[in-house]
């Protein structure tokens, strides 16, 4: 458990600047083997980045055709799987997922906007969302960066997943606390409602 939350809050980092500064993804792709988290990125988007291991921790991020790894602007997706001891009755994703938001808060130079936490069943995986837009970050992100996260237990495994978006100007959606459109923010959350967990014990096979 110790392990799995100080990777997840060292990624509290994601909410308040998603960008990264490993290359482009090279020759690095591998299969996930075990429990694993089957969710679809955006319709037309790439994978960017992966880096792990295929039978433990790792990370994957995926962006739209157009965007550069180090300066995106339209959209962030990542995805991340780690070890953890998930005790029945005990949901870890709901204390992750406040204290993710906690810390992309105080790391906030300017106001953060935070989206009300929801915990549910996503296909029988216990789930904790919610997310926040900071409209200061510095050179990265000008006109400020929100995200969207959503923690999904396994039965050996944590899955953290992470949209990002980044107004293109000072008064885009200014109207709108969060900076996205209602569409596209249905659309992450359409998303991860999709998402299965597969190939564990008792557990579906995942699809190849």
């Amino acid at each position: 458990m110790k392990k799995m939350l100080a990777l997840l809050l060292l990624q509290a980092s994601l909410l308040v600047s998603a960008s990264s500064n490993a290359a482009l993804l090279e020759g690095n792709v591998f299969q996930p083997s075990g429990e694993n988290l089957v969710v679809q990125p955006p319709s037309g988007w790439r994978l960017a980045y992966m880096n792990g291991s295929p039978t433990g921790d790792y990370v994957v991020e995926f962006m739209p055709q157009n965007e550069s790894h180090e300066n995106w602007r339209e959209g962030y997706m990542s995805v991340q799987r780690g070890t953890a001891d998930l005790s029945a009755g005990t949901h870890l994703s709901t204390q992750i997922v406040q204290r993710v938001l906690q810390g992309a808060q105080r790391n906030c130079a300017g106001h953060f906007t935070p989206m009300k936490q929801k915990d549910s069943m996503t296909n029988g995986a216990y789930t904790s969302i919610s997310g926040g837009f900071c409209d200061r970050l510095g050179s990265t992100a000008p006109f400020g960066e929100g995200s969207l996260i959503a923690v999904f237990e396994g039965t050996r495994n944590l899955f953290l997943v992470q949209f990002g978006w980044r107004p293109a100007t000072e008064n885009e959606l200014k109207g709108n606390p969060l900076r996205i459109t209602p569409q596209k923010l249905q659309q992450y959350l359409d998303l991860l409602n999709r998402a299965t967990i597969c190939g564990g014990q008792d557990q579906l096979t995942c699809p190849r």
